[in-house]
């Protein structure tokens, strides 16, 4: 393997390049899933690694209810950080509450096969209204997996807003690392 090159964005954020694979998910995927609720999850989503150059889908992982209608992917070591983050919100918020309940209780943990399928539980496929054809996409800690109508429907109600977004989250408001 030769010499890691690291790329600097405007927030000051390194990003590591191994073999041509960035260490945050990104990018758009079509797959299927099969009559048992299996589907592959794509081999450049499966090659995103740690810093330390560990895959962060090899081992367990976490799928469960996203927002907007999508289901949301986690490595392991998101999940945590996501959870401790949970943990430290007052648990006496009524939203708080909901959210949780929701989030966590919807939460499944799957591993990939030698394939790369994973099992979407027949839950986790009612709640995103998921059928055979699928878009799978990168979002830098996590990977989202939609139905393609829903995704359309949704980039449609949010396209004009986009530079809107992207002006107010870089206008010198930008996120540290935690």
């Amino acid at each position: 393997m030769g010499e890691n090159v690291y790329l600097t964005i405007n927030s000051g954020v390194k990003w590591r390049i191994v073999e041509n694979n960035l260490t945050g998910f990104i990018g758009k995927y079509t797959t299927t899933m099969d009559d048992k609720g299996r589907c592959i999850l794509p081999a450049k989503l499966r090659s995103v690694t740690d810093d330390s150059g560990k895959p962060l889908l090899d081992g367990d992982i976490l799928l469960t209810k996203g927002l907007e209608g999508c289901l949301s992917v986690y490595p392991m070591a998101e999940w945590e950080s996501i959870q401790k983050r949970l943990s430290g919100l007052d648990f006496t918020d009524p939203s708080y509450r909901s959210f949780s309940r929701r989030f966590c209780t919807l939460a499944a943990p799957v591993a990939p096969d030698k394939s790369g399928r994973i099992l979407i539980p027949a839950h986790l496929i009612a709640e995103a209204s998921l059928e055979k054809e699928l878009t799978v996409i990168g979002v830098n800690r996590s990977i989202e997996i939609w139905n393609p109508t829903m995704l359309k429907f949704y980039l449609e109600q949010y396209a004009g807003k986009y530079e809107e977004v992207a002006a107010r989250l870089f206008s010198g408001n930008e996120r540290t690392e935690e």
